[in-house]
């Protein structure tokens, strides 16, 4: 997931990101994120939390926003289907932010999905046959159960912020900018052209406005895939560093 959020809620001192119960999250990387983490998480890859960043927004007009990514799920590529990067319905996701540097958490956003199956099914012979695959044809709207009947498995999640201790702490919904709803439509995986022609402009329209609980400024909230900027060659590093400087630093 990625969240931009009013700079006044989150102080910057530091982000303390814990993994916690199941998981720590905010975004999915589009065809690979950087690496793999710790041995025993490998394990449990939908809950892998590979990276954390907390920055400034650049986006025009939101200087006094931050914004905070965490990528999840390492190694994605349109080869991975056909039940492509779910996220874990069993999961609970979380980011931690620490205010004042006591090394606990003041803000946790806590992710929680629901994977909707519909059950396709395409004529085959005389028979209806449900299908294996996450959609039969190519579509472009949002991943919504009325509006994209094409989706297979419908991802959505829900968010909310608790302030203080994790565990303890007061829980309230983030809820859509001006609609409140309190669930929202993850975005289906980059499957292909055929399937996706454009998916940035898909994607895109996944971004949602929030309303931010003891905010009076709406954030902006988005749950799909992301490429991943750090660029590295980690399979030639990986073999002994067989690789000129170069290669291995050559994002393609």
């Amino acid at each position: 997931m990625i969240l931009s959020i009013p700079r006044r809620l989150s102080k910057l001192a530091s982000i303390a990101p814990i993994l916690a119960g199941a998981a720590i999250l905010a975004c999915l990387p589009a065809h690979a994120s950087s690496h793999r983490e710790a041995p025993f998480i490998t394990t449990q890859a939908k809950v892998d939390n590979t990276d954390v960043y907390l920055f400034n927004s650049h986006e025009n007009g939101r200087s006094q926003f931050v914004t905070v990514i965490a990528n999840l799920q390492p190694l994605q590529d349109a080869y991975g289907g056909p039940n492509y990067f779910k996220m874990d319905p069993d999961a609970l996701y979380e980011i931690h932010i620490d205010n004042n540097g006591d090394a606990r958490e003041d803000l946790t956003f806590q992710f929680r999905f629901q994977n909707l199956l519909k059950g396709i099914a395409l004529p085959i012979g005389l028979q209806n046959i449900a299908i294996p695959l996450a959609q039969p044809v190519q579509f472009i709207a949002p991943n919504d159960p009325v509006l994209n009947v094409n989706v297979n498995v419908n991802e959505k999640y829900s968010v909310a912020l608790v302030r203080g201790d994790r565990r303890t702490g007061v829980a309230s919904a983030i809820t859509g900018f001006g609609t409140w709803a309190s669930a929202f439509n993850k975005s289906v995986d980059n499957i292909g052209t055929r399937t996706i022609p454009d998916y940035a402009a898909y994607a895109a329209r996944h971004i949602d406005a929030v309303n931010i609980p003891g905010c009076a400024t709406p954030g902006k909230m988005f749950v799909g895939q992301r490429k991943e900027a750090f660029a590295v060659n980690l399979g030639v590093i990986f073999d002994l560093i067989n690789a000129p400087l170069p290669v291995i630093t050559n994002p393609k």
